[in-house]
């Protein structure tokens, strides 16, 4: 009887038509008239008008029925004919069920008017059927228990914060260890020792050895050259001797020497020969012999040798705090 039944109903859904009114057609189709309980099928709203036809799309509420459950919804969707005299909407709707049976769909109101005509109408779809069954079960096979769980290998990556945590409480438990040692002892948890500075002459004599190891005048740099080469002696007799050698000219440096009395004429005739040559370059655009530069930059370190301030009889202490009073260049 039930069988029957939903053939009838099939038959009078199929032979029924749903009411439209100048060229408007509004239906609901489901993609599958029969499924299985809680699986989901999918129902296509369509409504068609005349281009300018203004529509209040249909809202579903969660169920149909009662038993029918509205679970998703797509977009409304338009497209007009090739002529774009017609609009075409449609949606579609995501239902399931938890309950077998036999279910009628109703019709679904689709309320328009047509401008300029300000009346609102009605086009609704067809019932729709819609048959939910259960699985059917052989009672001839034999019951069997269930399974249980299966066990999965444990992975690093489910192992490695518990690594990381105990690799953290050991560096804690050490550095709680280490720390009270030091409080027992009286001693400074960061000791910071001094750094001990050049002396001017061993600082001088240093960036000499770098410039000649940098080949500045084998490359073509002869006034970078000797513009370094300047540079370092002037920072020596400014920060060794406090002579103001880096604002001034080399003919200002020498009459300070010379009134100061600091070096010997011999010592000063060789430092104004070769602050004399570097200006050359520098300003008169000379291009000096290869063996000049070589000359300029071994009369440089024969100078800083022969000027060096021994630091004699000084108590190792003492001797530190001067070298740190030193200014760097």
């Amino acid at each position: 009887m039930r069988i029957i039944r939903f053939i009838v109903i099939a038959l009078l859904l199929f032979a029924g038509q749903p009411s439209w009114s100048q060229d408007v057609k509004a239906t609901a189709k489901l993609d599958t008239g029969a499924m299985l309980i809680g699986d989901q099928v999918r129902m296509k709203l369509k409504f068609e008008a005349p281009s300018g036809t203004q529509v209040i799309w249909p809202v579903f509420s969660d169920t149909i029925l009662g038993n029918i459950i509205v679970i998703g919804r797509s977009k409304i969707d338009s497209s007009f004919s090739t002529d774009r005299k017609s609009l075409t909407l449609t949606q579609e709707v995501r239902l399931t069920s938890f309950d077998s049976g036999f279910y009628t769909i109703p019709q679904i109101p689709f309320r328009y008017r047509i401008l300029p005509d300000t009346s609102v109408r009605i086009a609704s779809s067809g019932l729709s059927m819609l048959m939910v069954h259960t699985m059917k079960v052989d009672t001839t096979n034999v019951i069997k228990p269930i399974k249980g769980p299966l066990r999965v290998p444990v992975t690093f990556l489910e192992v490695l914060p518990y690594i990381l945590i105990a690799l953290a409480v050991i560096a804690l438990i050490i550095l709680l260890v280490w720390y009270r040692k030091k409080r027992k002892k009286h001693e400074p948890l960061i000791q910071i020792r001094p750094k001990v500075r050049l002396q001017p002459h061993e600082k001088a004599l240093q960036e000499l050895e770098k410039l000649r190891t940098r080949k500045l005048w084998q490359e073509g740099k002869v006034k970078e050259y000797h513009s370094e080469l300047t540079d370092i002696l002037r920072i020596y007799i400014e920060t060794g001797f406090g002579i103001p050698a880096m604002e001034s000219t080399t003919f200002e440096i020498i009459e300070k020497i010379r009134q100061d009395k600091v070096f010997a004429n011999t010592l000063i005739e060789k430092l104004d020969l070769i602050l004399q040559n570097a200006d050359m370059v520098k300003f008169a655009k000379v291009v000096p012999l290869p063996q000049d530069n070589e000359t300029a930059l071994n009369a440089g370190i024969e100078f800083v040798n022969q000027t060096v301030r021994p630091v004699a009889e000084i108590p190792r202490a003492e001797t530190v705090n001067r070298i740190n009073q030193l200014p760097q260049s």
